[in-house]
């Protein structure tokens, strides 16, 4: 055996198209060569370049997918940093709302300061005299930051470094385009505030000089993913389906997940929003109806509070994989919820019908991560309400 590096992505350097294309026609010739890469390197530029028109013109793209290009995105809004993720193949890193402040506008920003003051004291208050090693000034400085990031609009401008292939360069092309034509004109407000971003990000796409008019064909009618207008009809076996409500910022959380797709209903006029509650005050009247009165003052901005129709699926391993994650001490306490809803709920029916998964997933069920057979923390928190599940925050 040998193994050998034939491209790479450089920090510094930018491959140009022709390049790429080149190299989609060498990975093309790697299906019928008769010798080894060397020789397709080697070869006539005319010959490589002919062998990627003949695959572009006949569908067989997936050769572009070895050339990858990353993406720096910066000042776009949230709602659309999901919709490019919710899209495979990528890889993402995004400025963190949960741990970083970002640009806000006035009014929404003076609603966060206030909510955060707010937060880190409830949290101070409630937690650290019992728990200090875990709730340090600056933990409880993060998880302030984390709930009141709730009041901030699913257009919060966010920055961000998006690795995808040439290949998908053009789907998305071509997939953003064909929802810009779907929803313009739309009266529905959240696609009206929508729309001139996606005209903004083809625009932009376009003029990075990836674009190839035969690649960003869509000749199997795929479309953006990430809104689904219908429920999924409900399943537990080793594959399944089901719906929910959360928060938008909870959906964002989820979509993460690369084995795992999630879609969520699109919002409409701001008037029908409902909004999540964090549980540390969900319990207190006076500071509940103070939550509830500064998001209604922000409607209009869709708040990441609002609450979405999603419906999840995948199959068995990949959930377990989630819960691994997510059921933890330091994960979004709305997050942990709605995946053990799901646990629960999937557990119970593979119970139902005798399979053997229910197991599995009801060792599960007693708590956090932590209490998993065969799995050691390598940085055991010490907050008992989080292992057992009964924190607030």
């Amino acid at each position: 055996m040998e193994i050998s590096v034939i491209a790479t992505t450089h920090p510094n350097h930018q491959t140009s198209k022709k390049e790429l294309d080149r190299f989609g026609g060498m990975a093309a010739g790697v299906c019928y060569m008769a010798h080894d890469f060397a020789t397709l390197r080697a070869e006539d530029e005319i010959k490589t370049f002919r062998r990627a028109d003949l695959t572009k013109n006949s569908g067989h793209h997936s050769v572009y997918d070895h050339a990858t290009i990353t993406l720096y995105l910066h000042c776009i809004p949230r709602v659309l940093e999901g919709m490019l993720d919710n899209e495979r193949y990528m890889v993402s890193s995004v400025k963190s709302g949960r741990y970083t402040l970002h640009p806000l506008p006035a009014k929404e920003q003076a609603v966060y300061d206030k909510w955060l003051e707010k937060f880190v004291t409830l949290i101070r208050n409630t937690y650290q005299t019992d728990y200090p090693q875990f709730f340090t000034d600056n933990k409880i400085k993060k998880l302030a930051m984390e709930n009141a990031r709730y009041l901030t609009s699913c257009f919060t401008m966010v920055s961000m470094l998006h690795t995808i292939s040439y290949r998908q360069l053009n789907y998305l092309y071509g997939f953003f385009t064909d929802y810009a034509e779907k929803i313009k004109g739309s009266k529905n407000p959240f696609e009206v505030k929508l729309y001139p971003y996606i005209v903004e990000f083809l625009e932009q796409l376009k003029a990075t000089g990836y674009v190839d008019e035969v690649l960003t064909q869509n000749g199997k009618s795929r479309r953006v993913s990430m809104f689904c207008e219908r429920p999924v009809v409900e399943y537990f076996g080793d594959v399944y389906a089901t719906n929910f409500r959360c928060s938008f910022a909870v959906y964002m959380h989820l979509n993460r997940h690369r084995t795992l797709k999630y879609y969520m209903k699109t919002p409409t006029t701001p008037e029908n929003l409902e909004f999540y509650i964090p549980e540390i005050i969900a319990d207190k009247p006076e500071l509940r109806a103070e939550w509830l009165s500064d998001l209604d003052s922000l409607r209009g901005n869709y708040p990441q509070a609002m609450l979405v129709d999603v419906s999840e699926m995948g199959n068995l391993d990949d959930f377990i994989l989630k819960a691994i994650e997510r059921k933890c001490s330091s994960v979004l306490l709305e997050t942990t919820r709605v995946v053990n809803d799901v646990l629960n709920k999937y557990q119970k029916a593979l119970a139902a019908s005798n399979h053997d998964g229910a197991e599995k997933l009801a060792i599960m069920q007693k708590g956090a991560k932590c209490t998993f057979p065969n799995f050691k923390c390598p940085t055991p928190c010490g907050f008992a309400l989080g292992v057992t599940e009964k924190r607030k925050i």
